[in-house]
C-alpha cells in the first residue's frame, strides 16, 4: 500500500535516533522504520507498544482491528535482527503509555494501535507530552469516509498548537470500503 512508502519518506526526512510505535503488532513496520533510520544514525533505539497476547476477539471488534493475533516473540525476533536497541511493552496503551517515561528524547512516533476514537485519543494524549519542536508524529487510520473509528475526529479536534498535514496517497481498503491515509503532526 502506498501510504507505507510515505511513512519511510517521513522517517528519512526526520532521520530519528529514537522511534516510538504504538501498535507494533508483528514488527514489520518497526523493522522498516528502523532500517530507514539506520541509514542516517548508528544508534537507533525503538520503543514498541501493543496488546500482543492480551488481544481478545471481543477487543478486536471494539478496536476495529482486522489484523491477525500476534505474540511478543515475533516482533522480538525481527527487532533483534536489526541490531538496534529496543524495548517492547505489552498491554493496553491506555495504561502503558501513561506510565511511559523514556530515558531519551523521542524523535519520531507512529500511532497505529487501536482504532477506536477513545483509544486513539488516549494514545495521542499520552504521546504529545513527550514531544518537542523536533518530534514528528504520524497517525495511521485517518479514514476519509468515516469518523466513528480511526483518527479523523482526534485530528479535527486537535488544538491549534500543532501543525497538521494530511499525507498522500490515500489507499482504498475494499473489504471495509475505507479511504485511508496518514497524518503528520508536529509542534
Amino acid at each position: 500500500m502506498g501510504r507505507y512508502n510515505k511513512l519511510l519518506e517521513e522517517v528519512a526526512k526526520r532521520q530519528p535516533k529514537t522511534i516510538v510505535e504504538v501498535g507494533t503488532h508483528m514488527g514489520m513496520s518497526a523493522v522498516r522504520m528502523i532500517e530507514e533510520a539506520q541509514k542516517f544514525n548508528d544508534n537507533v533505539f525503538y520503543y514498541g507498544f501493543d496488546l500482543f497476547e492480551y488481544m481478545t476477539e471481543e477487543y478486536k471488534k471494539y478496536e476495529f482491528h482486522g489484523k491477525s493475533n500476534c505474540n511478543f516473540a515475533e516482533p522480538t525476533k525481527k527487532l533483534k535482527k536489526t541490531g538496534c536497541g529496543y524495548k517492547l511493552k505489552g498491554g493496553n496503551t491506555r495504561k502503558t503509555l501513561k506510565k511511559f517515561d523514556p530515558d531519551r528524547q523521542i524523535d519520531f512516533v507512529f500511532i497505529d494501535g487501536g482504532h477506536s476514537v477513545e483509544t486513539i485519543q488516549s494514545d495521542w494524549d499520552n504521546i504529545k507530552r513527550l514531544m518537542n519542536d523536533e518530534t514528528v508524529v504520524i497517525f495511521d487510520d485517518y479514514y476519509e469516509n468515516r469518523d466513528d473509528v480511526g483518527c479523523k475526529k482526534v485530528i479535527e479536534e486537535m488544538s491549534e498548537d500543532y501543525n497538521v498535514t494530511l499525507l498522500d496517497p490515500v489507499d482504498y481498503i475494499e473489504k471495509n470500503d475505507l479511504y485511508i491515509r496518514f497524518v503528520k503532526v508536529t509542534k
